[in-house]
């Protein structure tokens, strides 16, 4: 590792191109290899666009993680301050100096690198890990497609009612070919997410294949594993919005605009379908319950009255991840600040981004929360339940 370089690219943002200068003979003054200023397109704004570069420690660029988490909330805190906001923060883990556009170039120096700290800050341990849930296997593929297909002739017939992305299920074709699909159902719905998302065609929003998503969830033929990974795929739909909000919360607050229409029809249809999910609360698996709960903190109004009292249902030992997620949920279905604050805080401890995301005072916290309890739940199921690895 010896010799190699990390370049990591920041571009923060402000309203005034005075400021936006100034910001940029900092970064210059601070040791960064480039720094530009330009107006950032469709906006009213200027860009500070800056390249620093770090040499990688012997023991690997990883070893960079913790500097680098650090160098961002700064930056970001410097933006903030000045009534901006950081909007780009990017490197290549495996390190490498990107390609810089001198587009609005104010200063360069090609051979530039920010001194390390001795020693460099090491990781931050997370809190202790809950243990991995049991029993979500998928059934036999056949089984399970068979099923896909008749609730999609039980919703749509052969009316030509069915979203476009959803009409090669009702050809009997298809029936004949079912045994020729690799992944058996998790291979089947991951291709009819990528349709919904990226075929152009009239009425290919994502939001139509929402309503048969809950009810293949619904379904008593497909096995836990199946619905478990369904129902994530709504908590997926739902939390779009709140994450993107959250993330860009001192974006908005200088006036940048970010279109989530797309994000607030998904989450729209995805909620609606909440509060007749919940009740299956009882024939579910813990990992689904788990999702389950974090569905209903989206609607608590429809969902608290049976979920809170059953928080205790789902195994999490106390110390761990899952309980503070849990702890998290409880304030969320109450509906109290008091309790938020305190759950976000503890969950701040050990998780980097929403620590970052609270030192914001324009952050909302309602929905840093969903976003943050929704980021959880991925992070505690298994690969075989991610279907929207490539969604969104």
């Amino acid at each position: 590792m010896q010799g190699m370089d990390m370049g990591v690219q920041r571009v923060l943002v402000f309203p005034q191109e005075a400021v936006a200068r100034e910001v940029a003979r900092k970064l210059a003054d601070a040791g960064c290899r480039f720094v530009a200023v330009h107006t950032n397109k469709g906006e009213r704004l200027w860009n500070v666009a800056s390249i620093a570069v770090y040499p990688v420690p012997e023991d690997g660029p990883e070893q960079l993680a913790p500097l680098l988490q650090h160098e961002k909330r700064r930056l970001a805190a410097l933006a903030r301050s000045r009534g901006g906001a950081l909007l780009t923060y990017f490197y290549n883990a495996a390190g490498g100096v990107p390609v810089f556009s001198h587009n609005g170039l104010v200063h360069e120096d090609a051979t530039a690198r920010s001194v390390l700290p001795g020693p460099v800050p090491s990781l931050r341990s997370l809190l202790p890990r809950a243990p991995q849930w049991e029993g979500l296997d998928f059934g036999v593929p056949r089984t399970e497609i068979r099923e896909a297909i008749a609730v999609a002739k039980r919703m749509y017939g052969t009316h030509g009612t069915a979203p476009h992305f959803l009409e090669f299920l009702m050809d009997e074709a298809f029936l004949e070919e079912i045994e020729e699909i690799d992944g058996g159902l998790r291979e089947l719905l991951a291709d009819l997410l990528d349709m919904a998302h990226h075929m152009p065609a009239q009425g290919a929003d994502a939001a139509l294949i929402t309503p048969y998503l809950a009810e293949l969830a619904r379904s008593h033929t497909l096995s836990p594993g199946a619905r478990t990974s369904l129902l994530h795929v709504l908590l997926g739909f739902a939390s779009q919005v709140d994450a993107a909000s959250t993330r860009f919360a001192d974006w908005n607050a200088m006036g940048g605009r970010v279109d989530l229409r797309h994000f607030t029809r998904l989450r729209d249809s995805a909620v609606a379908q909440i509060p007749s999910l919940v009740p299956l609360w009882d024939r579910e698996s813990d990992a689904a319950r788990f999702v389950l709960v974090s569905l209903a903190t989206f609607c608590p109004a429809q969902t608290a009255s049976l979920v809170r009292t059953r928080l205790a249902d789902i195994p999490a030992l106390q110390g761990t991840d899952r309980a503070d997620a849990l702890a998290l949920a409880a304030a969320l279905l109450d509906e109290d600040p008091g309790a938020l604050d305190m759950a976000l805080r503890q969950m701040a401890t050990w998780n980097d981004a929403l620590a970052e995301q609270l030192e914001s005072p324009h952050t909302p916290y309602p929905q840093a929360a969903r976003a943050a309890l929704a980021a959880c739940v991925e992070r505690d199921l298994s690969d075989a339940m991610q279907l929207l690895q490539h969604f969104g």
